[in-house]
């Protein structure tokens, strides 16, 4: 199929065409726009549907290679970066960041998945679809951010399964959670299924954040655990018969 540079105007413009003959002519609306269509030299309505949805995907795969190019330079830089792109442009939504320690990440966070951008200060091929109709992409691995650290499964001989420290992750967090899907966040409130007891590494952990060791060791007597993947206190579940009925909580609604 042909494709022709169309713009969510021009189909409108077309679609606008159609009713008014309707309204002047009569006939039937399906007709009406293949018509319209082919006096714009397209083949039919259809046709102008494809090209206006090839045309997003052109701009939405061009804005998010716009964006890998601006993580990767702000990381050779030393800078910290961390950008959200999507849904908006017809992909994503994608989380990218660069650490400033010399790696650059481009994530996927519905399906957690990692594509290394920068590692060790030198850049990464870029693994991009050229065919902005068939977003691929060269993911690395999966990740998952537990505690101070940004731990990656890959079976790339250059990152392989490793737990890294130094990141921004303070930064990355609340980005992450902002979009991750409701369903995963649903699971891990009500499920707590990463959540492990409060040991002597996670109270002196959390005492980095300001809370006194007395403070958490009441909190564990009570029943809290700690959730590595949000860095925080859960607090116990009580099914919807208890007395004082409560949803899980972290440390931070809790105070």
């Amino acid at each position: 199929m042909r494709y022709i540079p169309t713009s969510d105007d021009k189909v409108e413009q077309l679609r606008k065409q159609a009713k008014k003959l309707q309204r002047k002519l009569g006939g039937k609306h399906t007709e009406l726009l293949d018509k319209v269509a082919k006096q714009a030299n397209y083949d039919h309505w259809h046709h102008v549907v494809e090209c206006g949805g090839r045309g997003k995907a052109a701009v939405g795969m061009a804005a998010l290679r716009r964006e890998c190019e601006a993580i990767i330079s702000a990381e050779l830089a030393g800078q910290v970066k961390i950008v959200m792109i999507g849904p908006e442009i017809g992909v994503g939504p994608f989380v990218l960041f660069s650490t400033g320690v010399g790696d650059a990440w481009f994530l996927d966070t519905q399906d957690q998945l990692a594509m290394c951008l920068v590692l060790h200060h030198k850049r990464m091929d870029l693994t991009l679809s050229e065919d902005p109709m068939n977003l691929a992409i060269g993911f690395h691995g999966g990740y998952e951010l537990r505690g101070d650290f940004f731990h990656v499964q890959s079976p790339h001989e250059m990152i392989g399964d490793r737990a890294i420290g130094g990141y921004p992750l303070s930064e990355l967090r609340p980005i992450l959670e902002k979009v991750k899907p409701v369903d995963i966040k649903i699971a891990e409130t009500i499920g707590q299924f990463d959540a492990v007891e409060i040991t002597p590494e996670v109270i002196k952990q959390m005492a980095k954040k300001g809370y006194s060791e007395e403070q958490l060791l009441q909190m564990k007597a009570d029943g809290f655990r700690y959730s590595p993947s949000r860095d925080s206190l859960l607090g116990p579940i009580f099914s919807s018969d208890d007395e004082g009925f409560l949803d899980s909580q972290s440390i931070s609604e809790r105070r």
